[in-house]
C-alpha cells in the first residue's frame, strides 16, 4: 500500500484519512510547548467568531471544513494551520469575506512585516 504520510486514507468503512482515533501512531510527546503568538491568535479568532463570540461559525462546521481540506493539504498543514484554513473556508463560504479580500489583507500584512524587518 502507498505511504500517505502521517495520516492514511480510510481503510475501514466510515473512516476518512483524517480519522486516526484508536490506531497505533506511536507515542505522544507529553512535553507541553509554548504556543507561538500566531497560534494563540488563531484560538482567539476562533473564539471571537465561534460560540463564545459572534456565533458566525460553529464547531461542527469547522470540523467539516477540516475534513474537506483533502488528504494532501490536510497532511501538509499543522494543527493550527488546519484551523486557520478551515476558518478561511467558512468565512468565504458564508460570504463574510472573499478570497480576494483575504489575499489583499495578507499582502498588506506581509508588506508591513517586511517594513518592520520581521
Amino acid at each position: 500500500m502507498k505511504d500517505h504520510g502521517p495520516f492514511t486514507p480510510g481503510q475501514e468503512p466510515g473512516r476518512g484519512y483524517h480519522d486516526i482515533g484508536g490506531l497505533d501512531y506511536g507515542t505522544v510527546n507529553p512535553k507541553v510547548t509554548d504556543a507561538r503568538p500566531w497560534e494563540k491568535l488563531s484560538i482567539v479568532i476562533g473564539n471571537v467568531l465561534g460560540v463564545n463570540g459572534s456565533k458566525v461559525i460553529r464547531t461542527d462546521e469547522v470540523r467539516r471544513t477540516r475534513e474537506e481540506l483533502g488528504e494532501q493539504l490536510y497532511n501538509e498543514l499543522g494543527y493550527f494551520e488546519r484551523g486557520i484554513e478551515s476558518t478561511r473556508c467558512l468565512l468565504v463560504e458564508k460570504g463574510v469575506l472573499t478570497d480576494a479580500e483575504i489575499e489583499s489583507s495578507m499582502k498588506e500584512i506581509a508588506e508591513k512585516m517586511a517594513r518592520a524587518g520581521r
